[in-house]
């Protein structure tokens, strides 16, 4: 009885380790991360393939002294812009999601970039968010601030010449998907906050990245000892 109890105890723990590494391995990619889709070499063009956008967000392609590095990818020749919306309060922003577990982990990344000729206060928040199969919002979500007149995110007295990669912040998040995901998040948003109010700075946004966590090697060799106990289990009870 006891040889029957390990190997159904190890086989159910077997089939959760199995539905472990399926979960954190399912997820789609998001669709134009480096924002290299729509060709906006003729001019800016409204939004971006691949996501959502409210406002003013557009894919860019003007690089050079005058707006900063176009890429944060040195091979990359586009990226995101956001405009202040130009009224009080308000927000440019843009959003995609991928397929989602409840339990798995992800992460997204991402890079953002302030143009030192901007005079404006020009904040950005990252959001992982994790949506139910209704769209809404769960708990669990986190978000991460770009702040570069409040903060030392970014070095605002280096004049930002175009050609150096260092202009760019990397922003990072990580979080369990709770009960009931169905989708998982990424949301890019621009406020406008200093003075003169609303009129229209701009912040880049590129390289955005959303992915599950990989299952730990421990995992694995836990996963393998349990075939290990099966094997054991069954050649006592033959």
């Amino acid at each position: 009885m006891l040889q029957k109890n390990l190997c159904k105890s190890s086989l159910t723990a077997l089939a959760m380790v199995s539905a472990m590494a399926f979960a954190s391995t399912s997820s789609a990619a998001l669709v134009n991360g480096a924002f290299e889709a729509d060709e906006a070499t003729g001019g800016d063009v409204a939004g971006a393939t691949g996501w959502d956008t409210f406002e003013f967000v557009f894919t860019n392609a003007t690089d050079g002294p005058n707006f900063g590095p176009v890429s944060h990818d040195a091979g990359g020749t586009q990226s995101l812009k956001m405009y202040g919306p130009f009224y009080p309060g308000g927000a440019s922003g843009a959003s995609q999601s991928i397929p989602g577990t409840a339990g798995t982990t992800y992460e997204l990344d991402a890079w953002v970039m302030n143009w030192i000729g901007d005079p404006f206060g020009n904040l950005g928040i990252l959001q992982l968010n994790f949506l139910d199969s209704g769209g809404n919002e769960l708990p669990g979500g986190v978000q991460v601030t770009f702040d570069p007149f409040g903060t030392a995110d970014v070095d605002l007295s280096v004049v930002q010449d175009g050609a150096d990669i260092s202009d760019w912040t990397g922003l990072s998040l990580s979080a369990v998907a709770p009960a009931g995901t169905v989708e998982v998040q990424a949301f890019l948003l621009h406020i406008q906050t200093g003075d003169p109010c609303c009129a229209g700075g701009s912040l880049f946004w590129d390289d955005v990245s959303l992915t599950a966590v990989p299952v730990p090697a421990a995992v694995w060799l836990f996963g393998s000892g349990l075939l290990g106990l099966v094997g054991v289990a069954r050649r006592r009870k033959s």
